[in-house]
């Protein structure tokens, strides 16, 4: 039997009824209403069809805060679910009402399991997995505590951060291109405003982001998942190579052999280097030194990679006999090639062999202080498996020459690779006959690069210097350019 209809809902002073208790129709909640719609603009006439609201409880109410609460944050109000009913009779629109509430509940049910299966399945959850793990092999290591603030900042950066972007709490499934182009777009508005190009930020989270999908294939849940498609990463313009001339490279060397105790040059056994100090908790011991002097010189003789120090073996390096015509020097009898059998990207690469006349034997003063197999510097050191470079050999050996230049007073921001360039730079200036291009192309194949990158990185600087100081020796001086008089003190 129909309830009767309320006098203040007759008269107009009530908009709302309850659909339960004021209408008396069988619902599942108490809290289900239909209403009058709000009166038309151009007069006080109302919209016919009553419309209908409904509020979950707060623990239930899973919506995205944006269309959980006015404003779209969480120091708005919570709003309710809202339809309409197309009915003006109160008792019909109470029926259609129940109806609606049922598919709103149906609703809330779906978008519960949706997001526990995209909690499951997120890029969030393979990170909260990644970095458990990476903090596992890192937290005890010399450096680990920077590997892993450097690594979690990927994630956590204000704004710019992946762990803040909508797409972090998806199915990693479901992130298409159009995710990574609006997260491109807040990089660059925060690069905007900070004045950065973000390039670099941008690279990181490729990485990153790689890295995570490849644990979700790993795991068995998506074994066919490839990684995303990125939107360009369009570089600035490209900083000019920092790389020492001869005088600063000679300071840099004499540095670090004082910083070893006078030690690094000196003909030593494995056990006479075992003898030598060495700390865990201070990387900058005389032990250390030794190592980065060899690894210096590696650079210097091999023109090597930053990432491929870790990986450099003993057992890499072979010392082949030679003819030379050069009775004034003997050692030229030798030469001590480097065979690097994993390069970057499991590239095979070729047998690599030094230049300079004295690499071999400082090879061989290397090497007895070595173990016969094994990896050449810091073998102490853990490596990843699969993954030398992931070790903390290359933060090590960057911190150590860097404290060693200032200590040489470089006034330069050098960085492992800086060595490469200064490799290549003083080798190129002290032999111009290697300008001769295929001459040129055989060097850059014995150097892991290309003769179009030594063109253009140091052929071209080299030939501007040379042409500078040509003109400045031949161009006359002018009359009234110079600086006339005493300067008045």
């Amino acid at each position: 039997m129909k309830k009767t209809l309320p006098e203040e809902w007759v008269s107009g002073k009530k908009n709302s009824l309850n659909v339960a208790t004021d209408l008396g129709i069988r619902c599942p909640v108490t809290n289900l209403f239909i209403y009058r719609g709000p009166r038309k603009k151009t007069g006080k006439q109302r919209s016919k069809g009553l419309y209908c609201r409904w509020l979950p409880d707060v623990l239930e109410d899973i919506r995205p805060d944006h269309l959980k609460f006015t404003g779209g944050t969480t120091k708005g109000k919570r709003r309710s679910f809202e339809g309409t009913t197309g009915k003006e009779d109160p008792f019909v629109a109470g029926q259609i009402a129940v109806e609606w509430y049922r598919k709103q509940r149906n609703h809330l049910t779906e978008l519960a399991q949706q997001i526990e299966y995209d909690s499951n399945h997120s890029l969030e959850h393979y990170w909260q997995e990644y970095i458990a793990d990476f903090t596992r092999r890192f937290e005890n290591e010399v450096g680990g505590q920077k590997r892993i603030t450097n690594e979690k900042s990927v994630w956590n950066a204000k704004v710019s951060g992946i762990g803040h972007q909508p797409f972090a709490k998806k199915s990693i499934d479901q992130i298409v291109q159009a995710d990574l182009k609006d997260f491109w777009m807040v990089c660059d508005a925060k690069g905007r405003k900070i004045g950065n190009s973000m390039v670099t930020q941008k690279k990181s989270i490729v990485t990153l982001i790689n890295k995570l999908f490849t644990n979700a294939r790993e795991s068995r849940d998506f074994p066919h998942l490839p990684n995303p498609l990125y939107p360009k990463i369009r570089s600035v313009s490209k900083k000019e190579a920092v790389y020492l001339v001869r005088d600063e490279w000679e300071s840099l060397l004499k540095s670090i052999i004082e910083l070893s105790g006078g030690k690094a040059n000196q003909l030593l056994s494995l056990d006479e280097l075992r003898e030598i100090p060495w700390s865990n908790r201070d990387r900058r011991n005389p032990r250390n030194f030794i190592e980065l002097y060899d690894a210096v010189l590696m650079m210097w003789f091999y023109y090597l990679r930053a990432e491929d120090m870790p990986r450099i073996r003993t057992e890499w390096f072979t010392i082949k006999p030679t003819i030379s015509n050069m009775a004034d020097k003997p050692n030229l009898d030798r030469t001590a090639l480097l065979k690097m059998e994993v390069a970057k990207g499991g590239r095979k690469l070729k047998t690599s062999e030094p230049y300079r006349p004295e690499a071999t034997k400082a090879v061989e003063r290397m090497l007895l202080r070595r173990q016969s197999d094994g990896y050449l510097l810091f073998p102490n050191y853990r490596r990843p498996y699969q993954n030398p470079s992931g070790s903390q050999v290359g933060d090590t050996l960057n911190t150590l020459l860097q404290f060693a230049a200032k200590q040489a007073g470089i006034d330069k921001k050098l960085v492992w690779t800086s060595l490469r360039h200064t490799a290549f730079m003083e080798t190129l200036r002290e032999l111009p006959e290697l300008n001769e291009e295929s001459k040129l192309i055989r060097f850059a194949d014995n150097g892991y690069t290309s003769a179009k990158m030594l063109r253009e990185d140091y052929l071209n600087k080299l030939e501007s210097n040379t042409t500078a100081e040509f003109a400045r020796a031949k161009l006359p001086e002018g009359s009234y350019t110079l600086f006339k008089g005493t300067r008045k003190s």
